[in-house]
């Protein structure tokens, strides 16, 4: 649970009023985030054996167990491989497009 500030401000117009909102805890959309991350960033494989990392992880959500940087580097094979084949989707109809221009 946690509390996020109401956007809208209330009829008051009050900023300071906060909406309770329930937020779910998901293995996988951690283990992607933190995939995108490395690639984004361009961090080493094993950033996640860190003792800071580690450390850090733990303390934002002790549920996450920290994937080896074997695993990681796999989970970034996979999403290139992923992102590739929806590339090549998106340009073979984009040509589809194009041939019928012409």
């Amino acid at each position: 649970m946690v509390l996020e500030p109401n956007k809208a401000g209330g009829e008051s117009g009050d900023r300071s009023v906060r909406t309770l909102k329930a937020i779910c805890y998901d293995y996988d959309e951690c283990r992607q985030t933190l995939v995108k991350m490395v690639i984004i960033d361009e961090l080493p494989f094993n950033f996640v054996e860190g003792k800071r990392f580690k450390l850090f992880s733990r303390t934002v959500q002790s549920r996450f167990d920290i994937p080896s940087s074997f695993t990681v580097m796999r989970d970034c094979l996979k999403l290139y491989v992923e992102e590739k084949e929806r590339l090549k989707g998106a340009l073979k109809g984009q040509q589809l497009c194009l041939t019928t221009y012409t």
